[in-house]
C-alpha cells in the first residue's frame, strides 16, 4: 500500500519574521502522521511552537540543498512537500491536491501552481528546455494540469521513493543554489519517474528580496560567481558532450548581458565579468572533485525508511 503521508519541509534562511504565518497555516492541515519540519539556517531560530507533529531543526552552514536533505532525514512520510518561506497557501485542500497527483501511476514528482511575478500572466506556454544551451523556461502559472519537466523550489513535492532513487538533492549547488531543484527533478526523471504540475494546488510566492537564496544582490559579483558556478556544475552533469560548444556561446553572451554596465572605458562591469568567469571555472572544477563521491552520504539511510 502506497504511503501517502506527507513531510512538509520548509527550509528558512534570515527570514524567521516570515515562518510562523505560514507553519500556523499549514499545521492546520495536517493529518495523522503528517508533521511539519522548519529547517532554520542562520542565527535566528523562528518562533514557533512545536509540537509532535511540528519541529524546528537547525542545519549549518547555510546551503539550501543542504537544509532540504536534512529535513528529509527527518520525517519518514511517503511525500516530501517542500515550500519557501515566503508563501501564502491559496488552496485549503493543498495536501489532498498533492496526495491525488501521487496516486497518478508513475509519478513521483510534483510541481504546484504559483502565483508568481516571474510568470506573465495569460501564458499558458508549458516549460521547456534546450538542451542544445541549457536555456529553461519554467511556467508554474499554467490554468490546466499536465505532465511536465521540471518543479520549481517555492512549492514542489517528491515521494521519499523517487528522491531515494535520484539521490536527493545535490548539496554541490551553493550560494544562491540556482539549479538546485532543477537538477532534482532531471535526475527524478532519469530514475524512471514523472513529473506533473498540479493547477489546482495554489500558492502565492513574494520573491522576498531580503534574506533566503535572494539576500544577495542579483547585481552583485558574489551572485554573479554563483550563479555561473552552478550553471557550470549543472552543466557538467547533464550537457551532452557535442552541445558543449553551443552551451559555451549561449552563456558566453548571457555573461555578457548580465554584466552589461559602462564602467570608464570598459562596456560591461569587468568585477562582474571576472567573477562570472571564475565561478563557470569553479563549477567545473566542483564537478570534478565531487562526481564520485554520494550526494546524501550522512542521510542516505533515512530516505527509505
Amino acid at each position: 500500500m502506497m504511503n501517502l503521508t506527507i513531510d512538509i519541509i520548509i527550509p528558512t534562511y534570515d527570514r524567521a519574521a516570515r515562518v510562523p504565518a505560514l507553519v500556523e497555516s499549514l499545521s492546520q492541515k495536517l493529518e495523522k502522521d503528517d508533521h511539519l519540519f522548519i529547517v532554520w539556517q542562520g542565527n535566528e531560530k523562528p518562533a514557533v511552537r512545536e509540537t509532535s507533529a511540528v519541529r524546528c531543526i537547525h542545519s549549518s552552514p547555510p546551503n539550501l540543498p543542504k537544509a532540504r536533505n536534512r529535513g528529509i532525514a527527518e520525517g519518514k512520510g511517503g511525500i516530501c512537500l517542500f515550500f519557501d518561506d515566503d508563501v501564502e497557501i491559496i488552496s485549503k485542500d493543498i495536501l489532498e491536491q498533492h496526495r491525488r497527483a501521487h496516486l497518478m501511476e508513475g509519478v513521483g514528482g510534483v510541481a504546484g501552481y504559483l502565483e508568481d511575478p516571474l510568470f506573465v500572466s495569460g501564458n499558458n506556454e508549458p516549460s521547456n528546455y534546450d538542451e542544445t544551451t541549457g536555456e529553461i523556461v519554467q511556467n508554474f502559472s499554467l490554468d490546466k494540469s499536465q505532465f511536465t519537466i521540471s518543479v520549481m523550489g517555492a512549492h514542489m513535492s517528491f515521494k521519499r521513493r523517487s528522491l531515494a532513487d535520484a539521490g536527493g538533492f545535490d548539496e554541490n549547488f551553493k550560494g544562491n543554489a540556482l539549479w538546485e531543484e532543477i537538477d532534482c527533478a532531471f535526475r527524478v526523471r532519469r530514475s524512471g519517474w514523472k513529473i506533473f504540475y498540479c493547477a489546482e494546488a495554489k500558492v502565492r510566492h513574494y520573491r522576498e528580496q531580503a534574506g533566503g537564496c535572494r539576500g544577495q544582490k542579483e547585481k552583485s559579483a558574489r551572485y554573479m560567481y554563483h550563479q555561473f558556478a552552478n550553471t557550470a556544475y549543472f552543466a557538467s552533469k547533464h550537457a551532452r558532450p557535442r552541445f558543449y560548444g553551443s552551451w559555451l556561446r549561449f552563456w558566453k553572451y548571457r555573461l555578457e548581458f548580465l554584466s552589461r554596465k559602462k564602467i570608464l572605458f570598459f562596456k560591461h562591469d569587468p568585477w562582474l565579468v571576472g567573477a562570472g568567469m571564475c565561478g563557470a571555472f569553479g563549477g567545473v572544477l566542483r564537478y570534478v572533485t565531487n562526481r564520485k563521491k554520494r550526494v546524501l552520504t550522512p542521510f542516505s539511510y533515512c530516505l527509505t525508511k
